[in-house]
């Protein structure tokens, strides 16, 4: 991975700025609705306390009757089909298994009660029949403004309610109803008198079975006596009040102790954020920020009774609030649940709801405005980053360069780039210069080494010689004469190692000093494999060269030189009866002349070695009358091929019978 790659991976370090800004904003969020919570709270206590201080028409603080308003008058048939589902959570009564439920709805003015007993044994007779007499009957006992009036319902066979008074004369008040034997029991459905106002109903329904044995269910006190439940239903009249306590945008209602409703006011304010947040965003912000709240709000708003755990606690004493869905939206709804008490007794609760799209406006104000500060970081970082991975990668690159040119084919070292730079790059730059400036001083200092040797030898050498001479003229015995000849060999060696290394001390300055001219590389080839020819006899030599003149700009006398050296080696290594071949040919940018030798081949490990100063694969048996070889022909071959822009090379034929030389020119500039 590049360093831009990992700089740019180490910038992504930089998103935890917006989760950090999310956590904040989610928590900002819950802080705001725990606010909500609290001030809705206070809202609801103050709404229950002036509601508390006009206690008319709220429940008794014990048991009671919801009497349910209904649109119109039930059919009084037995059924209730027609009591638009308020029978279905009835008053029940009988333990352990309810089998009597009752419901009151008033309509018209007029109070209608539903009972349904569950029978399974029919011990039936009519109202007006003696008291003593065992049989299936209800005693009603209404409490009004005239007083209390006690009633007993019962019929020997369906159709038309049978109602006497507890004597078993006919009632002071006409009650009209029906009685309907069903499957398992029987259903009363009755209406009192307009103007009969009942304050309070109290019910003991008696059921006989075959063998006698009677079972009692209803409002009874401890001693089995019918008492009266007060009466409770809508309160119209309190809803004004709630109206003006209400505040702007909220649902104010008002419930006994089993939930129904007795009052309502006020209504949600419309979601803002309909309009003002995008749908995706709604979306988003109902996945991630509401996750923890899991209800619906899926109760109508004109609903009977509220099903909510917060109002069973409110019933029960303890304020509490709960958090919906809005299933039509993305928002909340906040309800606040508080007891209405009277006198230290709980009498019903208080229910207060608002939309919480104040919360999701708030919060999509300041996600957007997290966006585009991250965003807007995120890019200016990233963007500062990879500009500083861009152009450290660059100075990086720069150095890698210099330090891979730092010496030449030759192993002359060049001048390294130095910076200015106080950093760790420039210090290291300037580490590698200082390095290469000692390398080039001891490089240099070898390259001037053979010349300077060849000069301090010279001097010790002509002594040996001169006194080797004067030993010749002595009087020797035939013993000391051959170490005297001995020595003289190996000051001839010496001496020709001395003059070789002078000799490439010349051509190395002659190199530099060389001047460029235009020639006919095909008329120098030619003339040179003339000379050539007796030096390497008995070897036969063999000349390939283009038709044409092969032009190029050059130096010839250094040339010369480079070709004499590759004879001479060609000669050490092919056997008498080879052969060495010349050749020349055009190539791209320049010339190309190649000089193969049949021989032996070269090892693998030394063919990028050939061309260096004091290499030699010559042993003892290739050396031309027993010279010494150091190995500084083939390096000039490499001076005279770098001087005109090119290379030289040196490789096995394919037929694997000997090796060939190439010099690869471009000419002189």
């Amino acid at each position: 991975m590049s360093l831009r790659a990992k700089l740019l991976l180490v910038a992504l370090s930089i998103l935890a700025l917006p989760w950090a800004g999310w956590q904040f904003v989610r928590q900002m969020e819950t802080l705001l609705r725990q606010g909500q919570e609290q001030a809705l709270l206070a809202s609801a206590e103050a709404l229950a306390r002036g509601v508390a201080v006009r206690p008319g028409g709220l429940p008794a603080a014990g048991d009671s009757w919801f009497v349910h308003p209904l649109d119109f008058a039930p059919r009084l048939d037995g059924e209730d089909s027609d009591w638009r589902g308020a029978t279905a959570v009835p008053l029940a009564f009988g333990a352990p298994r309810p089998w009597v439920r009752v419901v009151a709805g008033r309509a018209n003015e007029r109070l209608h009660l539903w009972i349904s007993v569950d029978d399974t044994s029919a011990q039936r007779g009519d109202a007006h029949w003696p008291a003593d007499l065992a049989f299936d009957r209800l005693h009603l006992r209404l409490q009004g403004r005239g007083g209390d009036l006690a009633l007993r319902l019962a019929n020997a066979s369906p159709g038309e309610l049978r109602v006497a008074g507890e004597d078993g004369l006919p009632p002071p008040v006409r009650v009209e109803g029906a009685w309907r034997e069903r499957e398992g029991g029987y259903d009363i459905e009755l209406a009192l008198p307009q103007d009969f106002s009942v304050r309070a109903i109290g019910l003991r329904v008696q059921d006989v079975d075959a063998g006698g044995e009677k079972r009692f269910a209803g409002t009874l006190d401890a001693a089995g006596q019918v008492r009266p439940a007060p009466l409770h239903g809508f309160l119209a009249s309190l809803e004004p009040a709630l109206q003006a306590l209400a505040p702007e945008g909220m649902r104010v209602r008002v419930a006994d102790r089993e939930g129904w409703v007795l009052a309502r006011a006020g209504e949600l304010r419309a979601d803002e954020s309909e309009e003002d947040i995008l749908p995706w965003r709604r979306g988003l912000y109902r996945a991630l920020l509401f996750r923890d709240v899991t209800a619906t709000a899926d109760e109508p708003p004109m609903a009977r009774r509220l099903v909510r755990a917060e109002v069973a606690r409110a019933v029960a004493g303890t304020p509490a609030v709960a958090w919906r869905r809005d299933p039509a939206g993305a928002r909340l709804l906040l309800s606040a649940a508080v007891p209405l008490e009277v006198a230290g007794q709980t009498r019903g609760a208080l229910l207060i709801e608002r939309s919480n799209s104040e919360v999701l406006l708030l919060t999509d104000q300041a996600f957007s405005g997290l966006l585009g500060v991250s965003l807007v970081a995120f890019l200016a970082s990233g963007g500062i980053i990879l500009l500083f991975a861009t152009r450290l990668g660059q100075r990086i690159r720069r150095l890698r360069d210099a330090a891979e040119h730092a010496l030449d084919r030759e192993g002359r070292v060049t001048p390294f780039p130095r910076t200015n730079a106080r950093d760790e790059i420039g210090d290291l730059s300037r580490s590698f210069a200082r390095l290469l400036d000692q390398v080039a001083a001891y490089t240099d200092y070898l390259r001037s080494l053979s010349g300077k040797l060849s000069h301090e030898l010279n001097t010790p050498l002509a002594i040996v010689r001169t006194s080797l001479d004067n030993l010749d003229d002595a009087r020797l015995d035939p013993q000391a004469r051959v170490v005297v000849a001995r020595a003289r060999d190996g000051v001839e060696r010496m001496g020709h190692l001395v003059r070789t290394m002078s000799e490439v001390t010349r051509i190395e300055h002659a190199i530099e000093a060389a001047e460029a001219e235009d020639l006919d590389l095909h008329a120098l080839l030619r003339g040179c494999a003339e000379a050539y020819e007796a030096l390497l006899a008995p070897r036969s030599l063999q000349l390939e060269l283009p038709a044409g003149p092969l032009p190029l700009r050059a130096a010839p006398e250094l040339l010369v030189q480079a070709l004499d050296k590759l004879v001479d080696n060609a000669r050490g290594f092919t056997p008498e009866a080879g052969w060495v071949r010349l050749s020349a040919a055009r190539e791209e940018g320049g010339v190309r002349i190649a000089l193969a030798n049949q021989g032996p081949l070269l090892p693998e490990t030394m063919r990028g070695r050939l061309f260096d100063s004091l290499v030699s694969l010559r042993d003892s048996s290739q050396r031309a009358e027993g010279a010494a070889h150091l190995g500084f022909g083939l390096y000039v071959v490499r001076l005279v091929a770098d001087l005109h822009r090119g290379h030289a090379e040196a490789r096995n034929l394919p037929a694997g019978d000997g090796v060939e030389f190439v010099l690869h020119l471009r000419g002189m500039p």
